[in-house]
């Protein structure tokens, strides 16, 4: 393993750079902030979809862009789009601003994907650090976990003490334009600009060209679709404990001064800050699975312990101990996986090309979870423990079929 300490400087930026992204003070009240507008889980669902056809539509180019003409430049566009966005959520009332608002928040997603990991790649290139991608990517994922959990425990007080949950995104806009002046500090070598002018042709044609290297390469194909469909699957999932939480009926009020829909709220901060505090460790640290077995067999197993924490959860939706555990193992799972997800397409993909593949990776996980969204609302709207149960089986089937895979290769 390489002497990190002479890159501590920029290793410490990377970090921050995700710390300060993921003070996204609203995020543990995105749903409740919807059904607070009347808005149903199917339409809370569609919201999301939007969200990922808008991604599904840009991220491909957007790879392109930060390739060719430049990454700082284009993480620069996506953090003006964030900005905007939480401006309309403040101020938007009805489900067309929403979807206004969330088309913004997506084109900011799309444009920040894949993107700051490919930054991160090129440094290590740069710098000649061959053996520890995963331990960087994991420390620096570490930091933008561990901002997760401030904004969660910060979040208890301002949803507590501002006048409406929608207060929340006008907090978060100050730590964005902060990382934006952190972005501006890179060295100028991460820009990697090629292009000087913008050619339609060449734009297109690198485009088409991308899209066939990933999908006509078979281990990158591989590695793009066992990452994708797993994000696809958590991201579909992973913020239903809001739902559960303000339904649960409380037996014991632990501070006397709140009544029970500030009590839920206060959980429902607490929760997601243990969650990202675990997750950051187990991020953190993922590097050190790799030691335990074969990683496609490490992989392949995520899977069923996924499955296996989603089926008990469809069993005890009144229980705030098994909800919290079993979402945070599901947390806990999804953080050791994606550094070694990332790690593996690093490995198995061009240089000149890792943008635009981590884009395509996390284009095909939008179209999965365009499908899912709504679906996933309907149900919910229907029965939350059938949800769940039906997410446990999709994903034993997978995790059989990746078994199958693994022994095959």
């Amino acid at each position: 393993m390489e002497d990190l300490r002479k890159h501590r400087l920029q290793i410490t930026k990377f970090g921050f750079y995700g710390l300060l992204k993921n003070l996204r003070f609203f995020e543990p009240y995105m749903i409740i902030y919807f059904l607070s507008y009347e808005l149903n889980l199917f339409l809370v669902g569609i919201l999301l979809a939007i969200k990922e056809i808008i991604i599904y539509i840009f991220e491909i180019p957007s790879g392109v862009i930060a390739d060719r003409y430049g990454k700082k430049i284009e993480l620069v566009i996506c953090f003006i789009f964030y900005i905007i966005s939480f401006l309309l959520f403040f101020i938007s009332t009805e489900f067309y601003e929403f979807v206004i608002a969330m088309s913004l928040f997506a084109l900011g997603e799309a444009f920040r994907s894949g993107t700051h990991k490919s930054m991160i790649m090129s440094y290590m290139d740069q710098e000649n650090i061959k053996s520890s991608k995963t331990l960087i990517y994991g420390l620096t994922r570490s930091y933008s976990l561990i901002g997760s959990m401030i904004a969660s425990l910060v979040s208890i007080g301002l949803v507590l003490y501002l006048p409406e949950i929608r207060f929340l995104f006008l907090a978060a806009i100050i730590p964005y334009v902060i990382d934006l002046i952190l972005i501006l500090s890179y060295p100028n070598r991460l820009n990697e600009k090629r292009d000087v002018k913008f050619s339609f042709k060449s734009f297109i044609e690198h485009n088409i060209d991308h899209i066939k290297y990933t999908f006509k390469t078979k281990n990158v194909r591989n590695a793009v679709f066992n990452s994708a469909s797993y994000q696809a699957t958590f991201k579909s999932i992973k913020d239903y404990i809001q739902p559960i939480l303000v339904s649960m009926s409380f037996g014991v009020l632990i501070f006397s001064q709140f009544n029970e829909e500030e009590h839920s709220k206060i959980y429902i901060g607490i929760i997601y800050a243990i969650i990202y505090l675990v997750s950051a460790i187990s991020s953190r640290n993922a590097y050190r699975v790799k030691g335990i077995g074969k990683p496609g067999v490490l992989i392949a197993y995520i899977w069923l312990f996924t499955a296996i924490a989603i089926g008990v959860l469809s069993f005890f939706l009144d229980s705030l101990i098994i909800v919290g555990l079993m979402f945070l193992m599901l947390y806990i799972m999804m953080n050791i996986r994606k550094p070694l997800m990332v790690e593996r397409i690093g490995d198995v993909t061009d240089n000149d090309k890792r943008a635009t593949v981590l884009s395509v990776e996390s284009q095909t996980s939008s179209l999965l979870i365009v499908i899912f969204a709504p679906l996933i609302g309907l149900l919910a709207d229907y029965s939350m423990s059938l949800m769940f149960l039906i997410f446990s089986g999709v994903m034993i089937i997978i995790f059989i079929g990746n078994l199958i895979y693994v022994k095959k290769t």
